[in-house]
């Protein structure tokens, strides 16, 4: 093989072998550049951990050679335990509604604070019928209802802006290590 077939060869496997690269290395930098800005956007608007544990990544068409890569990321298993999706609440956000018990008699929630009714973390409510039992001196203050209205749930849009404010630094990083790889891999005549 002489020099030129080598460069030709070379010049041919690019694309391959960025491919490649992209295809172990893509997910790592979205943890790193859009996880972070999530994991900012959401402890600014003091979401649980179990929401900022909840975000995944995945990376489309990463199995078959000639398919465009494409990453996604979402929340999607942060749900009631009868499977509803809370973070489309939280991401969207809900209107003023009614809420009931389903399967028992009532409501029951921790009073965070030993705080009233009212200032319970439901924001502002009319309850049906309730009422406040206190279990012991210093703990915690439940808080019984049969149903009332809720304010709803103020959109907290952290995929949005985790997508707004993760897209430039994903970018940037993702094409400065990529090049990084191909510089580091290229011969001594450049490629």
């Amino acid at each position: 093989m002489n020099l030129e077939q080598l460069v030709d060869f070379r010049l041919g496997s690019v694309d391959v072998r960025a491919r490649e690269w992209l295809r172990k290395n893509t997910i790592r930098i979205a943890k790193q550049t859009f996880g972070s800005v999530f994991i900012g956007q959401a402890q600014a608007k003091d979401m649980s951990d179990r929401y900022i544990k909840s975000i995944k990544f995945h990376l489309k068409g990463a199995n078959t050679p000639t398919a465009n890569l494409e990453l996604t990321f979402d929340v999607k298993s942060y749900k009631t335990d009868d499977g509803k999706p809370l973070y489309k609440w939280f991401e969207h956000g809900t209107k003023k509604h009614w809420i009931y018990p389903r399967f028992k008699k009532a409501l029951r929630w921790n009073v965070a604070g030993g705080g009233t009714f009212a200032e319970s973390t439901l924001g502002n409510v009319t309850p049906q019928s309730s009422m406040s039992e206190q279990i012991g001196a210093g703990e915690s203050v439940y808080a019984f209802s049969k149903g009332h209205q809720v304010s709803g749930i103020k959109a907290r849009k952290v995929l949005y802006w985790t997508r707004q404010f993760g897209t430039r630094k994903f970018s940037k990083m993702l094409i400065r290590e990529l090049q990084r790889f191909l510089d580091s891999t290229a011969t001594k005549v450049g490629v």
